[in-house]
């Protein structure tokens, strides 16, 4: 098992490491200063997920890189660099926080390998909805063919580290279950490194509403919009925030709304026809923001009058 990068990752914190038997390091305890590398680490996961570590002075010990990372007090964008690297299904857990991975079997379709008859079919069903070659290379946009995402086409998030935190599978194939995402935290922001914080923003469903618009556009993975993404509004410099949920979700597309004006935001509700972002296209998209109205408290008011 090649675990160098996870050994790097560690001496980035705990400094220069010294080899001892069977896969363990040793390192200068942070818990007791021993003066001699007396913390000693086991770098290959077993079978049970455990990497064993113990300090033979001081007797602080753990069962794992994550419990290590904790007693540590490591921040979690550190912790996440950090634990990528654990050989883990396709996400751990640290703090709350999901370490998200992608499918061993995702082809990226920007590739060179991305000619093969399976790839085309996947092109197809993505210039049919409007996607671009472009996108494939703006959203990192990747398909898997066999695994537990085969017949789907894999749409990565990445946060402001450019981290992944997140991805979207959607069937290519005429799969019933149209959409099958990972086991992880939705508590956080969709193609975050892509969005610029001192613009306005659009706030829509799913991601490739957000693809359809194309610029400073969040999908919010349905009609809630998550702790994070409220909180990095709230907090930052964007002052222009625009709503485009679908016409069957204008009681939540209000209260979201009505939040952020308590918080002196300015909102503008996009009126969207029967067709969602992605079905109208860029273009005719772009007219109905032009046209979106700014909401205050009395026309929330009215509108809810209206539901």
């Amino acid at each position: 098992m090649d675990y160098t990068f996870l050994l790097g990752s560690i001496e980035n914190i705990l400094g220069k490491s010294h080899k001892r038997a069977r896969d363990n390091y040793a390192f200068h305890c942070p818990f007791c200063n021993h003066r001699k590398p007396k913390l000693e680490i086991n770098m290959a996961t077993n079978e049970e997920g455990k990497n064993f570590w113990e300090c033979w002075v001081c007797q602080t010990r753990g069962q794992s890189i994550r419990s290590l990372l904790r007693q540590l007090k490591t921040p979690k964008d550190v912790a996440a660099s950090i634990l990528k690297y654990l050989p883990k299904g396709t996400f751990t857990e640290y703090r709350g926080l999901s370490i998200v991975e992608l499918p061993k079997e995702y082809q990226p379709l920007y590739s060179a390998s991305s000619t093969s008859v399976v790839a085309n079919i996947v092109k197809k069903y993505l210039y049919d909805r409007g996607i671009t070659d472009n996108d494939f290379i703006k959203y990192s946009i990747g398909y898997c063919t066999t695994g537990d995402y085969g017949g789907r086409v894999i749409i990565p998030s990445y946060n402001g580290s450019n981290q992944l935190n997140f991805f979207v599978a959607r069937t290519y194939d005429g799969n019933y279950y149209k959409y099958k995402n990972p086991e992880a935290s939705k508590d956080i922001i969709f193609f975050e490194n892509l969005i610029n914080w001192d613009q306005p923003i659009i706030l829509c469903e799913g991601v490739f509403d957000a693809m359809a618009i194309k610029r400073n556009a969040i999908p919010i993975l349905g009609k809630s919009i998550s702790t994070s993404l409220y909180k990095k509004i709230i907090t930052g410099k964007v002052n222009d925030i625009y709503i485009a949920l679908d016409t069957d979700a204008k009681d939540r597309a209000l209260e979201i709304g009505e939040k952020f004006l308590n918080q002196g935001k300015k909102v503008f509700l996009i009126d969207l026809p029967d067709k969602d972002p992605s079905e109208m296209g860029f273009k005719a998209f772009t007219e109905h923001i032009q046209s979106a109205q700014e909401l205050d408290l009395s026309g929330l008011m009215m509108h809810k009058l209206d539901l």
